[in-house]
């Protein structure tokens, strides 16, 4: 089925450093924040882009959303897997019906009770749009398998006359959500607990429309009190909320911070965290502090940077050619100068954490540039003008984009590189709507540990030409992929075969040039510490979410 998509670049650009940093490696100082009230600051490097669902793609977007609303299922502190939200469950032995029956009490920030039919609005509304938004969400297709879909979404003309809402959502008793698919769906409920089916008061959302993010009511742990769109943003806490009162009683988000002033204000204690993946100017500068240096942590993510093909016209509808392309780059002469080694080579299209991960594929385009000029060749190129379109709104982009070129002119690849800073959310697609281009760098972070977030919307050929930005196609790949979708969680073992032998196909038909798969780190002041017992600083990165700031306190110092 189509899933979810439209990022994940934008981590990225959202907490992390993007310029050479020029300061000194100093000892932060004494915090300005009051331990009074516990307060947590921080900056973007980029926009906050919406605080509505059904607009909802990116990562920066996800830190206040997550705060603001919650989900029927979201994911346990620990990330050792789902659990009730909003409500609690059942599934049906087919696999196709779940029953959701809501906590008893709960109510948004603003007072009012959440029903049954709120849920049924929110799910509606994001597979639709409404008068009262700008549309369908980018997200809306990942509940295209809930019955009734094709017939409200009706291709985005109006549904049928009298048509309300998806047929297969339903409340059979007050405080009861049934929702019935077509097929069983392994992944289901982590789909549930994307923000994209966060839960919306349905009478806030009629009474602002259109400007219904600046007013956004929840659930969550936080409320928003005030926005200054493009400067700061400000969360308190829910004095409503179910799950009790935050330790953290606000958030100050800043937006558009120069990045050597978000170090500057970090190293004197203004701002609590610095998120990545960082730079490798940041990183350098890191390891070379002892102050910093105790500050950092990182993990490995479950996610992939590559370059995706134009496979919709030549050069690259050729395989020829994007082997060569595989074989001209030297990934490690990348992961070693643009992310100073913190990062593992890419041998396919799911990294290492995802199940469905092939341990059997090693190497499968080494460094060979003998090699790769004879499959241009093979592939009869005649120099005709390759075009690379990149992000620019980063320094290591910059970098990885004229090394990508130098290695490629090496085998006499007529490459020219065209970056831009203006960058939306899945940037490929939006920067160059009518594909002119022939190559693209972008990377994809998990929406949740399952293979088909990966091989459905990055290689599939139902992902709306959004996220298969590329277009690559084969039928025998779709088949085992379809196939894959369809079986319940207890053919997980059979699902896994059927994505390792999908993997080989793509892999065999360079449908990527595979360059890596990098860590997240992040720079964390002593004083910020998670609450209970979870000791992992980097919360929530399985599958990929920000810090949850309702588990963090800022202790006395």
């Amino acid at each position: 089925m189509a899933n979810t998509g439209w990022k994940r670049w934008s981590l990225l650009a959202s907490g992390a450093l993007t310029a050479a940093v020029a300061l000194s490696g100093c000892g932060s100082s004494t915090p300005a924040t009051s331990s009074a009230q516990q307060v947590l600051h921080f900056s973007f490097s980029s926009n906050i882009e919406t605080l509505d669902p059904t607009e909802w793609t990116d990562v920066s977007s996800m830190y206040p959303m997550q705060e603001i609303y919650d989900t029927l299922v979201e994911y346990n502190q620990t990330n050792s897997g789902l659990h009730p939200g909003l409500a609690t469950w059942t599934a049906s032995s087919d696999g196709k019906t779940y029953t959701f029956t809501l906590k008893k009490g709960i109510k948004f920030s603003n007072g009012d009770p959440v029903t049954a039919q709120d849920v049924i609005y929110s799910l509606n509304r994001v597979t639709r749009g409404d008068a009262n938004s700008s549309g369908a969400a980018p997200y809306g297709f990942a509940y295209s398998d809930i019955v009734g879909y094709n017939a409200w979404f009706n291709k985005g003309n109006p549904p049928p006359a009298g048509m309300s809402g998806m047929s297969g959502l339903t409340s059979p008793a007050p405080g009861v959500v049934q929702i019935q698919l077509t097929t069983p769906q392994a992944f289901f409920l982590n789909e549930l607990a994307l923000m994209s089916a966060a839960i919306v008061d349905p009478k806030v959302v009629q009474e602002y429309g259109q400007n219904y993010q600046l007013h956004a009511v929840g659930t969550g742990p936080y409320m928003l009190k005030s926005w200054n769109q493009g400067h700061q943003m400000i969360l308190v806490a829910n004095p409503h909320s179910w799950r009790g009162s935050p330790k953290v009683q606000k958030v100050i988000i800043d937006e558009n911070v120069n990045p050597d002033l978000a170090l500057l204000r970090y190293q004197q204690g203004t701002y609590d965290f610095l998120w990545g993946p960082l730079p490798s100017e940041v990183y350098a500068k890191i390891i070379s502090s002892p102050t910093l240096k105790k500050q950092y942590s990182n993990v490995p993510e479950n996610g992939v940077v590559y370059l995706a093909f134009n496979t919709t016209k030549a050069p690259f509808n050729n395989v020829y050619m994007r082997q060569a392309v595989n074989y001209a780059i030297n990934k490690q002469l990348l992961i070693k100068d643009i992310t100073n080694g913190r990062a593992v080579m890419q041998t396919q299209p799911l990294p290492p954490g995802i199940p469905g991960y092939d341990s059997s594929i090693t190497n499968p385009y080494p460094y060979n540039q003998a090699l790769a000029k004879s499959l241009l060749q093979k592939a009869g190129y005649n120099g005709q003008p390759i075009t690379f379109i990149y992000p620019s709104n980063t320094t290591d982009h910059i970098r990885t984009a004229e090394m990508i070129q130098t290695d490629l002119k090496a085998i006499g690849l007529n490459v020219s590189i065209q970056g831009t800073s203006q960058i939306g959310n899945y940037w490929p697609t939006e920067a160059n709507p009518k594909g002119n281009w022939n190559i693209a760098w972008t990377d994809w972070f998990q929406d949740y540990p399952d293979a088909q977030d990966f091989l459905e919307n990055l290689l599939g050929n139902e992902a709306n030409n959004a996220t298969n930005v590329g277009n690559y196609y084969d039928k025998t790949f779709q088949t085992l992929i379809d196939t894959a979708d369809a079986l319940p969680a207890s053919q997980q073992a059979q699902r896994v075969t059927l994505f390792k032998q999908a993997e080989q196909i793509a892999v065999k038909q360079a449908a990527w040039a595979f360059l890596y798969t990098e860590w997240n780190d992040a720079l964390i002041q002593p004083w910020v510490q998670p609450q209970g017992t979870h000791s992992d600083l980097m919360l929530y990165l399985h599958p990929v979410k920000t810090p949850q700031f309702e588990y963090m306190t800022v202790k006395s110092h």
